[in-house]
């Protein structure tokens, strides 16, 4: 066995029941769903621990709450729970998978008259060395139990750190990484797959050798949604534009440095010119986009989708190059805006955390020794 898996092997198993976030999508030309919550930490939670009963990624939820101490909330400390999100802009069918925010939505056909909903999980993708590639794929296969059989080239390199790998790991068995449930891709070698409990805990970061890592309880029922042949679209789409009614959307996703390696270069960053490119080429504003304001949204890159603007200052490319008329926005509304964006570069966040609903956990965790909450911190500072 490898140091890391020593540290980890006592650790006890979570009991979770899975709650997927699922949204009806009413309006087709809304492209925002969910919203923001918030959770108080109990005294032995960690980030990671409040991550897993709501569904959300490591990196997600560290993002989202730069100033709570991942490994010590603290009773009581409140957690902002990033659930809302800008749809990726890929066709709306069958999976897709933004590598960018570590996310997977998925499009079931709605049932004639009924309304359309998305589905979607946080995942793990992989390393700089190891990338998950891009483009359009299917589900070729859905296995349950897989076996488990490591490719030379990652028995390789388990060897050059002085860990010899099995051959093969047989499906069921409770440290097979692959964890109970599968759904292979058309590109060969690649899965949609869950993972033994040890490695539960690093869902929401890119750590995988290329294949999309769930929570056991997230691939479970996914398995249980997903026929075969189902479209698979893989993207890379860091800045995000969406629509909820009258309201415009910039999410901006950075990269956490989750280096194991201090060899390989840093994941590269968002640029500012790439953002207002996006805001530019993708849409257009009748009055002069608040520069600031979009400076901050890409220096914190929280990947949270934040008000930039309201509908009747905004309007489509594709209408703009058309010749459609502008529409003017009211001084009422310029007003309200300005006020909004003045509230956030003064950052005023915690004004509005108290608006925020409390969210109902999942099915309470099974209780696990001081020691194996130690071992996951000494393993996650180590290795990320």
């Amino acid at each position: 066995m490898t140091r890391w898996i020593t540290a980890l092997c006592f650790i006890a198993c979570f009991a979770f029941e899975a709650q997927c976030e699922r949204f009806p999508l009413e309006y087709a030309e809304d492209s925002v769903v969910g919203d923001i919550r918030q959770a108080h930490a109990r005294g032995d939670d960690t980030l990671i621990d409040i991550a897993r009963e709501f569904d959300l990624g490591y990196d997600q939820i560290v993002s989202a709450n730069p100033d709570v101490n991942r490994w010590i909330p603290g009773e009581g400390t409140v957690v902002t729970l990033p659930s809302q999100y800008i749809l990726p802009g890929a066709v709306r069918k069958g999976l897709v998978l933004n590598i960018a925010e570590l996310r997977l939505y998925y499009y079931p056909n709605a049932p004639k008259g009924s309304t359309p909903e998305v589905i979607t999980y946080p995942v793990s993708i992989g390393r700089m060395d190891w990338r998950t590639p891009l483009g359009i794929t299917r589900v070729v296969r859905k296995e349950r139990d897989p076996v488990w059989r490591p490719p030379p080239s990652i028995r390789a390199e388990h060897a050059l750190e002085g860990e010899e790998l099995p051959q093969y790991i047989a499906g069921g068995d409770p440290t097979n990484p692959l964890g109970r449930f599968a759904l292979r891709l058309g590109i060969p070698s690649y899965l949609i797959h869950g993972v033994d409990e040890r490695k539960a805990f690093g869902i929401g970061m890119r750590v995988t050798h290329g294949c999309i890592r769930m929570y056991p309880e997230d691939i479970e029922e996914l398995f249980g949604l997903v026929p075969a042949n189902t479209q698979v679209t893989i993207v890379d789409e860091p800045i995000k534009i969406g629509r909820r009614g009258d309201r415009v959307f910039l999410s901006v996703h950075q990269p956490l440095d989750e280096g194991e390696d201090e060899s390989l270069p840093p994941l590269p960053r968002v640029p500012l010119g790439q953002v207002m490119h996006h805001l530019t080429t993708q849409t257009r504003f009748d009055a002069q986009v608040d520069s600031a304001l979009v400076r901050k949204i890409v220096e914190v890159g929280d990947g949270v989708p934040h008000e930039i603007a309201r509908v009747n200052e905004f309007v489509s490319y594709t209408q703009a190059k058309t010749g459609a008329p502008e529409t003017k926005k009211p001084s009422s509304i310029n007003d309200e805006y300005q006020k909004a964006v003045s509230r956030y570069l003064q950052s005023s966040e915690k004004e509005g955390d108290a608006q925020r609903p409390e969210a109902p956990r999942r099915q309470p965790r099974s209780d696990y020794e001081e020691a194996d909450d130690s071992a996951v911190r000494q393993y996650l500072e180590e290795r990320y």
